[in-house]
């Protein structure tokens, strides 16, 4: 780094360091927050929204169980006005009829989930930390050097303090600083694709429905936002993305609709588009002595539909709850005991999602004449499948895993 580090004077104890003050390193801090323990958390720069019809055109998706984690945790009451309900969802492949469609009272919920900006699942959980005298958010604030003892880290900061702690966490996303520093490598998979996200206004109201279309050249999601505005998420290959981020703004308007296919009405005004590139990766190892890799830094998928954010949130409330059972036990929970623990409890949810994400694509990727026919008929029969349906629904809603609600 080129910033001059201040001479320290002294060593501060704390009980936690998360590198890292997205929305998943202040959900574990969030989770923690009332636990008596000293967190810091340490995030470079302010979150800056990409304003599209004058909303944060980066969303999130919070799928159902995750939204019950929020309320739990103490989030929600700072949410629950901004958020757009998602009570069903369409999926069609390509432009043909019918498709398949999933309603939240097939699995007794009154919504599936709910779409929010990012700006705003951010401040409400820095309003959530802020509760807490014992939780620290340094922002503007990086890590010059972390070195690894046996008994604890080392944690120096630009700002020239040092800090001792028994435990550091990676919440820095997909290239992820610390998970540099520890020397551990990923495996990568690049799909040769880039997302366009963009705020977008339909014709009639959405009705609080997602519509999934699955194209040839890759799966375009309307996703309902507050106030019957739709947030678009459109992947395509890196050559037909240039294509459309080339376009003028009426022109664009203009595919985007030919491929919408007269969903919602179609869309009559588009904002500002954003892009960022695809791909899926899984950290080699999200444990080590001392190191627990949350969210982006330790695994991220294909962002069909913006769901990512899901597997960090329950990330963080898991590793959450490790801390404070090693606590209760009088455990150190830097130790690999405790991380194993954590690693062990993760693994099956997010190698099963990245799993699910990967074939969905590579099934509506192949547009084999045959396999077009043997996917129309797959997904009829799961449209009829009754209690397996519904068992899908509850798993990829989150209600079904074994993730604490609560941090006791």
């Amino acid at each position: 780094m080129n910033k001059q580090v201040k001479q320290t004077q002294q060593a501060e104890q704390v009980d936690l360091v998360i590198v890292g003050g997205g929305m998943v390193g202040l959900m574990l801090a969030a989770a923690l927050r009332h636990s008596g323990l000293h967190i810091v958390v340490i995030e470079r720069a302010a979150y800056q929204p990409v304003l599209s019809l004058d909303l944060d055109c980066r969303v999130s998706a919070i799928v159902q169980g995750n939204v019950h984690i929020l309320q739990s945790v103490g989030v929600w009451q700072y949410l629950k006005d901004k958020v757009g309900d998602m009570t069903s969802m369409r999926i069609f492949d390509g432009q043909k009829q019918g498709g398949i469609g999933f309603e939240s009272l097939e699995i007794g919920e009154d919504k599936l989930g709910v779409l929010l900006q990012n700006q705003h699942l951010i401040e409400a959980l820095q309003d959530t930390v802020h509760e807490s005298a014992d939780v620290e958010l340094l922002c503007p604030e990086s890590v010059e050097r972390v070195t690894w003892k046996r008994s604890h880290v080392e944690v120096l900061l630009a700002s020239g303090r040092l800090l001792y702690t028994p435990l550091i966490a990676g919440a820095d996303g997909g290239r992820s600083w610390l998970r540099e520093q520890a020397d551990i490598d990923v495996f990568k998979r690049d799909y040769q694709q880039k997302g366009i996200v963009a705020s977008a206004k339909p014709r009639v109201s959405h009705q609080n429905t997602a519509v999934q279309r699955f194209l040839a050249t890759g799966p375009l999601a309307l996703l309902p936002m507050k106030g019957d505005v739709c947030s678009i998420v459109w992947s395509a290959s890196n050559e037909r993305t240039d294509e459309l981020l080339a376009l003028s703004d009426e022109d664009f308007l203009h595919e985007l609709n030919l491929e919408v296919g007269g969903v919602f009405g179609g869309i009559v005004e588009v904002g500002k588009r954003a892009v960022f590139p695809l791909q899926a990766q899984l950290a080699r190892h999200i444990v080590r002595p001392r190191l627990a890799l949350i969210g982006d830094a330790a695994h991220s998928i294909h962002p069909l539909a913006g769901l990512g954010v899901n597997l960090g949130l329950r990330d963080a409330m898991v590793l959450a709850q490790e801390i404070v059972d090693a606590r209760k036990f009088e455990e150190d929970w830097g130790d690999m005991d405790v991380l194993t623990r954590y690693m062990k409890q993760r693994m099956p949810d997010v190698l099963t999602t990245m799993a699910s994400m990967e074939a969905l694509h590579r099934t509506f990727e192949m547009q084999f004449p045959a396999w077009v026919k043997l996917r129309g008929l797959g997904m009829k029969a799961l449209g009829n499948a009754g209690i397996v349906k519904q068992l899908l629904m509850k798993n990829s809603t989150g209600i079904n895993l074994p993730v604490p609600h609560t941090i006791e």
